[in-house]
């Protein structure tokens, strides 16, 4: 059985475009959260995935929009007219979300377990006690034994951070697919950008075997500024200031 895991779209439905080719070959897919919100395409996204009706996981920014909760942008280090962009950014994507589109964020679970043979997947966004909870490839092993504690899973899957992560946590493996549409790299200036390719990981679950694949899928640069610029978004360069189109993936 094979299972693909996605997380973090972000309105961004030409990075998720691009890996349904690839992305066929799964028995089921399954999607960690954050599907709209500070992307181009946040009515586009929601109307694919409600045909596609692929199990999602309620994200902290799938939460906020279907609570009409304005997101809180007072962060450190922010500069003010940054802050006032995303404020901007996050005002258009409430307007572009009509009822059938709120409800269908608002059906997200918290958590979604998925069989697959002889092992068990667990997937939320954040954490399995927080959606805005972040699991890093440096957090303490005793601090996930208390974020897990007596659940018993194969594998925990997870998103939020936008970084791909396999590690173990006693007989389990937690991982990270990373973000289809807004994945982060830190150049070698130590400068974060957005590199165009969609993260997504593939489950492979036998009887008597387990494989984890992180996979990248790079895309048009032009395509998404198209796409951004056609969009209506509020300061369209401004969002695509950091995208780079790497000349090839880091090995």
């Amino acid at each position: 059985m094979k299972i693909a895991i996605i997380s973090d779209i972000h309105g961004n439905l030409v990075a998720l475009e691009s890996i349904l080719s690839e992305a066929k070959e799964a028995d089921k897919i399954v999607c960690l959260g954050d599907v709209a919100a500070t992307g181009p395409q946040p009515r586009e996204t929601i109307d694919f995935l409600r045909k596609t009706k692929w199990p999602c996981v309620m994200g902290n920014t799938d939460e906020k929009l279907a609570k009409s909760m304005p997101e809180d942008f007072k962060r450190p280090r922010m500069p003010e007219d940054e802050r006032l962009r995303m404020v901007a950014l996050d005002t258009w994507t409430t307007g572009q979300l009509d009822a059938p589109a709120i409800k269908f964020l608002s059906d997200f679970k918290p958590t979604i377990e998925i069989e697959a043979e002889n092992n068990s997947i667990i997937c939320y966004h954040g954490s399995p006690r927080s959606n805005r909870e972040q699991i890093l490839p440096t957090t303490d092993e005793k601090e996930l034994t208390k974020i897990f504690g007596a659940m018993q899973a194969s594998i925990y899957a997870g998103g939020h951070t936008h970084t791909q992560m396999v590690r173990k946590l006693g007989r389990s493996i937690i991982i990270n697919p990373g973000s289809v549409g807004l994945p982060y790299l830190t150049d070698e200036s130590g400068r974060a950008r957005n590199p165009v390719w969609a993260e997504y990981a593939m489950v492979t679950s036998t009887t008597d075997d387990l494989r984890i694949e992180l996979r990248r899928s790079k895309y048009s640069l032009a395509a998404l500024k198209d796409t951004v610029r056609k969009s209506g978004m509020p300061d369209p360069d401004w969002w695509l200031r950091d995208w780079i189109q790497p000349a090839e993936l880091p090995r």
